[in-house]
């Protein structure tokens, strides 16, 4: 394993990687910041530019902007008290408060620190325990993942939101116009309606802006009548306010170790996702904290945990995806997209057959955390003035990218035919109360389902009772009751606060 992590660093330090990652760095940290567009927008309408370049130099690129977004989104939280991710909403609470003191220098410094002690230990948490995790899970046929990815399925169930049904009913919608073109067991063609543009499916890249980027976009401008806050920032005469020193940094670190823990164990349990790390790692600190009338007013320890926790699922939740072909949240649903599209089929067989490309996706990652150090700390200035830049200035340069990398995915005006499609389907899904990023996860899991069913159809016969004469579908099978079970009662524990 040594020798593959050396023989990636020696990969991607090369001129194309490194470029890769800072321009990822600057993009990811400039859509974090602004509110309203967020690291999932910044890598759809990021990912068609990647199309021409190496899988290194495109996925690490990607990776930069999904590790620099969720950082991004605690600038705008801690400057102006919006979150421009939901996992910052913590940040925005002491982070805030500080601002208002006098002291947002102190807070951006503490953010950034804690975003790159949490990225740096989970991802190297991912070198160690993935390829070992690949290893087991290569015993898996076509049955065992026949039950892996009905678990995979039931997760749905944990990002749903406030409705399992809708939840399920977003996925199903994947499902559906995932099976849209030719099978690729029988060849027959499926809902096609005699058009033959559809014999090859719906390209991924184009329904994926429309469904994400597009109507977040028709949100604002449903909007735009609404008062938007301006940047105001208090300093405080005292230099060392705005400074984060050693000694309150140092201060910090059973809460950066315990906090950084509990977001890779979130982030490698499919469906959390950053928010949960961020609330259960904030939680934890405030129990244990010395001061914990300060958290909410302005908390050191508050910042440190909420940041350190959701940025260290970045790392984590690419063990589920790499190992399991399974997405550990919506943002690694979209990576997962990404590897397809790079030819690279997450699962157990991607540290064999593309180990040198993997291992170089590691080292870029481990590199990313010392660039968005570098790059976020010399640049904190020019970050400030993005965040308080007008969206009428920014929506539409985003809807012009959008449009070019919905073409350019496959030098089809069809494809610009489809984003229109799909963004009306995805602003009509919001407006009902479906989840686009569910809708993705089905999309993308489903030819899956159906190629491993299929086999695993012809391998039992008429004998189905061979479906569970295996250890990984008794398994498997318990672990999406616990999922269905803990989810409904979840649901029943928060209308129970609610009245």
């Amino acid at each position: 394993m040594i020798d593959n992590i050396l023989n990636g660093f020696a990969s991607v330090f090369a001129v194309g990687p490194i470029l890769g990652i800072v321009a990822g760095i600057f993009i990811g940290i400039i859509f974090g910041a602004i509110p309203g567009i967020s690291a999932i927008m910044a890598i759809a309408i990021i990912l068609p530019l990647t199309f021409y370049v190496d899988p290194i130099i495109g996925i690490t690129m990607l990776l930069a902007v999904y590790k620099a977004g969720i950082y991004g989104g605690s600038i705008s939280a801690i400057l102006i008290n919006t979150p421009g991710a939901a996992a910052s909403f913590l940040t925005a609470l002491d982070g805030n408060a500080l601002t208002k003191k006098g002291q947002a220098g102190k807070a951006l410094a503490l953010s950034l620190f804690s975003s790159v002690t949490g990225e740096a230990l989970a991802t190297i948490v991912l070198i160690f325990v993935a390829a070992p995790i690949s290893i087991i899970s290569l015993q898996a046929g076509p049955i065992e993942k026949v039950f892996l990815l009905l678990f995979a399925f039931t997760v749905v169930g944990s990002l749903a939101g406030e409705s399992i049904a809708r939840g399920l009913l977003s996925c199903c919608l994947g499902m559906l116009f995932a099976m849209v073109g030719l099978s690729t067991i029988t060849g027959a063609a499926r809902f096609t309606f005699g058009y033959t543009e559809l014999m090859a499916g719906f390209t991924f890249t184009p329904m994926l802006i429309g469904v994400l980027v597009m109507p977040e976009i028709l949100n604002v401008v449903r909007k735009r009548n609404m008062a938007s806050q301006t940047l105001s920032l208090q300093r405080s005469t005292n230099p060392s306010d705005n400074r984060l020193s050693w000694r309150e940094f140092s201060s910090l670190w059973r809460t950066l170790l315990k906090s950084s823990g509990i977001g890779t164990f979130i982030g490698a349990l499919p469906g959390l996702g950053s928010s949960t790390a961020a609330f259960i790692a904030y939680g934890e600190a405030k129990r244990t904290s010395k001061q914990p009338e300060k958290f909410g007013k302005g908390s050191l320890e508050g910042i440190a945990s909420a940041e350190s926790a959701n940025n260290a699922v970045c790392g984590s939740s690419m063990i589920p995806m790499l190992t399991l072909s399974i997405p550990g949240d919506d943002v690694a649903a979209l990576l997962m997209g990404a590897f397809l599209i790079h030819g690279l089929t997450p699962g157990p067989m991607i540290f064999f057959e593309h180990t040198e490309t993997i291992y170089a996706i590691f080292a870029g990652f481990l590199l990313t955390d010392l660039f968005l150090l570098l790059i976020a700390r010399s640049g904190f200035r020019f970050f400030i003035k993005v965040a308080s830049l007008k969206r009428y200035f920014i929506f539409p340069c985003v809807t012009v990218f959008a449009f070019f990398g919905a073409f350019t995915a496959g030098q089809n005006i069809n494809d610009v035919l489809i984003l229109i499609v799909f963004t009306i389907l995805g602003y009509g899904m919001r407006l009902v109360g479906l989840n686009p990023a569910i809708f993705i996860i089905g999309f993308i899991l489903t030819p899956f389902l159906e190629q491993n069913l299929d086999q695993a159809i012809a391998i039992v016969g008429g004998d189905y009772s061979r479906f569970f004469a295996t250890p990984f579908a008794w398994i498997f099978t318990a672990l999406s009751m616990f999922f269905i079970y803990s989810s409904v009662r979840l649901k029943k524990r928060q209308q129970a606060n609610v009245t």
